[in-house]
């Protein structure tokens, strides 16, 4: 038999090899999440499962939906707790608030969280110190899991380490697992009809290729070089090349197969201003990858990626940074160095069509008329919120361009820099292709260009 390709099948393969995965919806969130900010739960995850039950959930019950998903009207999700530390740990996430302090709220546990939003949740048990059974198709534990998985509307990872996530879910040569290639079937079967979502270290989880550990000026310095860890090093996922006690291990990052749910063009990151500046190490994370666009998804705050659309809608409390490389040149230097990335910032209720590139926001229009005389520079970008502030400032100012210096960070104990370390330097300009918007306290701020020097 002869098996060659003829020139247009191979064609033909190639061309379906390049297109995007099929059509689904993706729930992105970026950690630390206010147990009841409904529009991120409610009008975000819920209502992008077509099956939103067509009522307002009581925020103050845990008993909202019924538990047979045979019956409930409510969407059924199930919630992957594998970035716990075990099983164990998981199950008590699942099943049990952490009681309030004099200094903290009551957190709900994920099966009261999901109820008092209106979901009907369902516990999947694998785990690291139990994939090998829990996790497989060809066990009864691991059968009851994609059972879970078959009908479920909804799939919610959860935080943690994002490791030990890819750790349960793939083998050791990185292929699906029998629970992997459930989810997987259910998300290729080309009808949509299943949300997978991941908050924290399970965003991370849905990328093709997932990057962890380190800050912005360690991959800044190290110059975007993030070595790849395979499954079976999920322990030590992070630059180990000088051991792991070292500064490189410590401040850079490395990358590691991802579940592969988020469009390839995509990467995304988290806790992404609130926390810390993230904006260094994502734009180090995309040049390393060779990924165009970057999602930085904030605390508290949630996207709709619809692959069908091409589409990320915000929910939530607070922004969406999207980091776009297409037009960048990286510079010749000891350090990453790079000119002309374009970041846009989003908040709850503006979209972004990551095909055409086009920022959408009903908020007004910032004119010639700006509220701020003067420029903004701050003194330590990657602190919290001052990319933000960065980014929102330069269009709504009279000067053009903001400076952000990023200082060599000091630690009180363990391996320290050099001390001939770069002071590096972002600059964000306001040209012709930037636009701002603003309403109710909130800015949208459309393809400010910044560059790292």
């Amino acid at each position: 038999m002869n098996t060659r390709l003829s020139a247009g099948a191979a064609a033909l393969l190639l061309t379906l090899a390049s297109l995007p995965a099929t059509a689904g919806k993706l729930f992105l969130s970026g950690g630390a999440y206010d147990d009841a900010n409904v529009d991120l739960f409610v009008n975000g995850l819920r209502k992008a499962t077509g099956r939103d039950a067509n009522f307002t959930p009581n925020l103050a019950s845990t008993s909202n939906c019924g538990t047979n998903w045979a019956t409930t009207a409510c969407p059924r999700i199930a919630v992957i707790t594998a970035a716990k530390d075990s099983y164990a740990t998981g199950l008590d996430a699942f099943q049990n608030d952490i009681p309030a302090t004099s200094t903290s709220s009551l957190k709900r546990g994920y099966y009261n969280l999901f109820q008092t939003h209106g979901f009907s949740p369902k516990f999947i048990t694998a785990h690291v110190d139990n994939y090998g059974v829990h996790a497989s198709a060809s066990t009864p534990e691991g059968q009851a899991n994609i059972a879970v998985i078959n009908q479920a509307d909804a799939v919610w990872f959860v935080g943690g380490d994002q490791a030990k996530i890819i750790r349960t879910l793939l083998t050791d040569s990185g292929a699906d697992s029998g629970l992997a290639a459930a989810l997987r079937a259910r998300w290729n079967n080309g009808s949509g009809n299943i949300v997978i979502a991941g908050d924290s270290a399970g965003n991370h989880a849905l990328n093709v290729k997932m990057h962890a550990a380190g800050v912005s000026y360690g991959y800044l310095y190290y110059g975007a070089d993030l070595p790849s860890t395979p499954v079976t090093g999920w322990q030590t996922l992070g630059d180990t090349r000088d051991g792991t006690t070292a500064l490189r291990y410590l401040e850079n990052g490395a990358t590691m197969k991802g579940l592969g749910f988020l469009p390839a063009g995509i990467l995304s990151d988290t806790h992404f201003d609130s926390r810390s500046g993230r904006l260094g190490r994502l734009a180090a994370a995309l040049r390393s990858l060779s990924v165009q666009q970057g999602f930085g998804v904030d605390e508290n705050t949630g996207v709709v990626v619809d692959t069908a659309a091409q589409t990320a809608t915000v929910y939530g409390t607070n922004k969406l940074l999207i980091v776009d490389t297409a037009a960048a040149s990286v510079q010749i230097g000891t350090y990453y160095k790079v000119n002309g990335l374009r970041v846009s910032l989003l908040t709850p209720g503006d979209r972004y069509n990551y095909s055409s590139k086009v920022v959408t926001s009903s908020k007004t229009a910032i004119g010639s008329s700006y509220y701020y005389s003067s420029y903004y520079d701050s003194a330590d970008i990657f602190a919290a919120l001052e990319t933000s502030k960065s980014l929102t400032r330069v269009v709504d100012q009279t000067p053009t361009t903001n400076v952000g210096t990023a200082p060599v960070p000091v630690y009180s104990s363990g391996p320290s820099y050099p001390s001939g370390a770069p002071v590096i330097k972002l600059r964000f300009t306001r040209d012709a292709t930037t636009k701002g918007y603003y309403a109710g306290g909130k800015y949208t701020v459309d393809k400010v260009k910044v560059d790292i020097y």
